[in-house]
C-alpha cells in the first residue's frame, strides 16, 4: 500500500512539532545561553558580532561566528515569548525536517519501507534534537540530501542552490552539504554514460554551492573552521546511530555504485557516536541515502490536513507560549549559587565550571572559559588540569580569580577547601561556590 507522499510529510511534521513542543528538555545544555545573548547583541546594536565580548580570558579576541542567523531567530523568540518561544521554533524546525524526510522518503515507495525508515530515525535521533543552530538547519539538509537524489543527467536542480545561502548562516553544518555533492557528484559521473555533460552539470553546481557558502560573515574562514570541527568530539556518546548505520550499509553495500554512499556514511556514523549534531544529522541522511532516488508520483496534495497541521502548529504554539515555562536549577544553570554571589563580585575575574559558560553570560558575568570553540587546546589542557593543587594555585594566580562556581564533583572543590585564603560562599546540589578572603 502506498500513501500520498505529502501527506506522509505532514503526518511526520505533526508529530515532531507535538513530541518536541511538549518536551522542554530540548532546551537543556548551556551553549543555549551564550547563542540567546550573542543574537541579542546583534539585535541590540545592529550589526554581526565577530568578537569575543563575553569570557574575561580571550576579551577582544576575533570569534568566527558562523551561527549568526540562527542566534538571530533564538533572540528573536525568547525576546517575543521567552523560553516558550524558543520551545516552539525549535519544534517548528524538527517538524520542517521531519516533513521534508518523510516527503522524500515516501515518493513512489511503499508505506511500510517509509514508516520503517521514519521510525529508525527518530529513535536514533531523538535525544539529539536541542534548541541549538544545528537543528535550525535541520530542514536545509533534508531539503537539499532530497533535492541532490532527485537529479537526473542534468545534474541538480539550480533551484536547491538558495538552501545553501541559508544554511551557511545558519550553522556550519552545511559543510555536510558541500562534502554530500561531492560524493554524490562523483557516483553520478562514475556510472554515467556521457562523463562529461555529467560533469560539467555537477560541476556547475558544486561551484555555485560553493560560491554561495562563502557568502557569510566568516567567508573562507567560515568553511575551514567548519572542516575542521569534523571530528569526533570525544568519548562515545550513545551507540543508537547504529539503528540507522547498519540497515543503510546492509541495502547499499550490495549495490556497485553505491561504495561512496557508503563511506560517507561511514564517516558521519563516527562523528554521529561523539556528536549530537552529527546524530541529528545521520538520522536525516542515512534513510534518504540508503532509500536512494525513486520515479515520482503523481502528488495529489490534499489541502484540507496541510490547513489542519497549520491550525495545529499554531494553535500548539499559542498554549506553549501563554503557559509560562519557567528554568531552574540543572547542571548547567546554577541560578541559585550564582544569585548568592555579591554583586560587586560578579564582575571580578571568576574560574568557572565550563557547562556554567554560557549561563554566566546569559547573566552578564564575563566566564573563564564555556562551549564556544574560541579556546585553542592549551588554554583547554590547562582548565583541565586545575584539579591539580599547584596547577590550579598557579592558574588562580596568572588570571586574577577572586572567586569560583564549579560542580560539587569537580576535583578542584576539595583542592579549594584545603586552599589557604579561600572559603566556600554557597553550596547545593549543583554547584559550589568559594571565594578568596580578600575579595569584595
Amino acid at each position: 500500500m502506498r500513501i500520498d507522499a505529502g501527506l506522509w510529510g505532514l503526518a511526520a511534521a505533526a508529530f515532531a512539532f507535538a513530541a518536541v513542543l511538549m518536551v522542554p528538555a530540548v532546551l537543556s545544555g548551556g551553549d543555549l545561553y551564550w547563542h540567546i545573548v550573542s543574537g541579542r547583541w546583534m539585535i541590540e546594536n545592529q550589526a554581526i558580532l565577530r568578537i569575543n565580548l563575553f569570557s574575561f580570558t580571550y576579551a577582544g579576541d576575533p570569534w568566527a561566528n558562523q551561527d549568526w542567523l540562527s542566534e538571530l531567530l533564538l533572540a528573536g523568540a525568547y525576546v517575543g515569548a521567552g523560553w516558550g518561544g524558543v520551545l516552539a521554533l525549535t519544534a517548528l524546525a524538527a517538524a520542517l525536517a521531519a516533513g521534508f524526510t518523510g516527503f522524500f522518503l515516501a515518493r513512489g515507495r511503499r508505506a511500510a519501507i517509509t514508516g520503517l525508515w521514519l521510525a529508525l530515525a527518530l529513535i536514533a535521533g531523538a535525544g539529539a534534537v536541542r534548541a541549538l543552530p544545528f537543528l535550525l538547519a535541520a530542514p536545509c539538509l533534508a531539503l537539499w540530501t532530497g533535492g541532490l537524489l532527485r537529479a537526473d543527467e542534468r545534474g541538480p536542480s539550480l533551484k536547491l542552490l538558495p538552501v545553501m545561502l541559508v544554511w551557511a548562516n545558519l550553522s556550519s553544518s552545511f559543510i555536510l552539504g558541500l562534502l554530500l555533492t561531492g560524493v554524490l557528484a562523483l557516483e553520478a559521473i562514475l556510472f554515467a554514460k556521457d562523463r562529461v555533460a555529467v560533469a560539467r552539470a555537477w560541476g556547475v553546481f558544486a561551484g555555485f554551492a560553493l560560491l554561495l557558502s562563502l557568502i557569510t560573515p566568516t567567508g573562507i574562514f567560515g568553511v575551514v573552521h567548519a572542516l575542521r570541527a569534523l571530528r569526533p568530539a570525544g568519548p562515545v556518546e550513545t551507540v543508537l546511530p547504529l539503528l540507522l548505520f547498519l540497515p543503510a550499509a546492509a541495502m547499499l553495500l550490495p549495490q556497485r555504485r553505491m561504495a561512496l554512499r557508503v563511506i560517507f556514511l561511514a564517516g558521519l556514523f563516527a562523528l554521529a557516536l561523539t556528536s549530537t549534531a552529527a546524530r541529528l544529522a545521520l538520522a536525516i541522511v542515512a534513510p534518504l541515502l540508503a532509500a536512494g532516488s525513486a520515479e515520482d508520483e503523481k502528488l495529489h496534495f490534499a489541502w484540507r490536513p496541510l490547513l489542519a497541521l497549520v491550525l495545529l502548529i499554531f494553535a500548539a504554539a499559542a498554549v506553549r507560549m501563554i503557559v509560562p515555562l519557567v528554568r531552574g536549577d540543572d547542571a548547567f544553570t546554577p541560578q541559585t549559587a550564582l544569585a548568592r554571589v555579591p554583586t560587586t563580585l560578579k564582575r571580578q575575574p571568576v574560574l568557572n565550571e565550563r557547562a556554567f559558560g554560557g549561563y554566566l553570560i546569559f547573566r552578564d558575568t564575563k566566564p573563564f572559559i564555556d562551549g564556544r570553540p574560541i579556546y585553542n587546546p592549551a588554554f583547554r589542557r590547562r582548565y583541565e588540569q586545575t584539579a591539580d593543587s599547584a596547577l590550579l594555585a598557579a592558574t588562580l594566580t596568572r588570571y586574577h580569580v577572586r572567586w569560583t562556581i564549579l560542580k560539587p564533583a569537580n576535583p578542584a572543590v576539595k583542592a579549594l577547601d584545603a586552599m589557604a585564603g579561600w572559603h566556600r560562599l554557597y553550596t547545593d546540589q549543583w554547584a559550589v561556590v568559594h571565594v578568596k578572603n580578600d575579595a569584595h
